[in-house]
């Protein structure tokens, strides 16, 4: 008896369940035996053969191509549609089809770490037909894209809310997250974040009073990515979380004669202990050694500006506790 054809279907499912592991519940649609009749397509299980094929659901049919000339085709006999017995008393299940569709209910075990768009087969499970043996039934995992809201199937997240490892992007084994902070933050430090990871423990990120973060700084936390699927000592990747500065729109008079007074003392303020050859403008590049007024600066794009202010502030710090 031949072999039947495979079926594929995808399921996605959400980042946590990659990262814990899970067993889920999917259903899908497809061909089944029939169950009134075992397959035969008849009510008391009689079948008759063919009159007209024989029994062969193939038959002779002869075509004149020309006066004395003739041709013999092999055709599927249309009265048995092939299959080469007559049902005198159909089933009323399957009305004589052998077969009917129905839904199939399976459970899928997904392992710690598997990898976005992995396999996972089932033997024998697709399309059934007493006319072959049944091809596998290929599942084909896909990521849940999220959406904000709470997992119904999780209570942690019912009760409490989403976690911040919703919003984690994978890439191969390790994780990804964008950290945003404001200009205090990243110019002064002391400040705390908390993540809550995929499955409920915590990661906590943080700098010390003094300790400046530059934009798109990017930090590596080790074994704090997805695990490594199949690997026998249980590690994990990394995560790899990138900064974000996010710049005020909008600056007090106050605040700005401030900034305007600390920018230009310290453009022009030569480092303690330095040579004829040093120089402070360095990182500061054409910024260093003009008088600026923070504002509507049409001479100096904004972008500049502000990383400039990002690197005087730095260096200010640096100095000021040097001195």
């Amino acid at each position: 008896m031949q072999r039947g054809r495979d079926m594929d279907v995808k399921i996605a499912i959400p980042l946590r369940d990659f990262y814990t592991g899970a067993r889920k519940t999917f259903s899908i649609e497809k061909q089944h035996i029939c169950s009134e009749c075992q397959g035969t397509g008849s009510m008391d299980g009689h079948t008759e053969a063919c009159s007209e094929c024989g029994g062969r659901g193939m038959r002779i049919v002869k075509h004149m191509l020309a006066p004395g000339m003739f041709q013999h085709v092999q055709t599927v006999c249309d009265k048995c549609d092939g299959q080469g017995q007559i049902i005198s008393r159909p089933c009323k299940e399957c009305r004589g089809q052998k077969v009917v569709r129905a839904t199939a209910s399976f459970e899928l075990d997904i392992e710690k770490g598997i990898p976005k768009g992995e396999t996972v087969e089932f033997e024998n499970e697709a399309d059934e037909s007493p006319e072959w043996v049944a091809g596998n039934l290929r599942v084909h995992l896909d990521e849940l894209a999220p959406d904000g809201k709470p997992d119904p199937d999780n209570a942690e997240e019912v009760a409490h809310g989403p976690t911040d490892g919703m919003w984690f992007r994978r890439k191969g084994v390790d994780l990804y997250w964008k950290e945003v902070l404001s200009l205090r933050e990243a110019l002064l430090g002391d400040w705390a974040r908390n993540l809550t990871h995929l499955d409920g423990h915590v990661v906590g990120l943080g700098r010390k009073l003094g300790e400046t973060i530059q934009p798109n700084f990017v930090e590596r936390i080790k074994g704090e990515g997805m695990p490594i699927w199949k690997d026998e000592d249980d590690r994990h990747g990394d995560l790899v979380v990138e900064y974000y500065v996010v710049l005020p729109d909008r600056m007090a008079s106050e605040m700005r004669a401030d900034l305007n007074a600390v920018f230009n003392k310290w453009l022009e303020k030569e480092p303690r202990g330095a040579g004829a050859g040093s120089d402070l403008r360095g990182p500061l590049g054409s910024l260093a050694g003009r008088t600026v007024t923070i504002g509507r600066c049409k001479d100096i794009p904004l972008i500049e500006l502000a990383g400039g202010v990002l690197i005087l502030f730095s260096s200010v710090w640096l100095l000021v506790r040097g001195g």
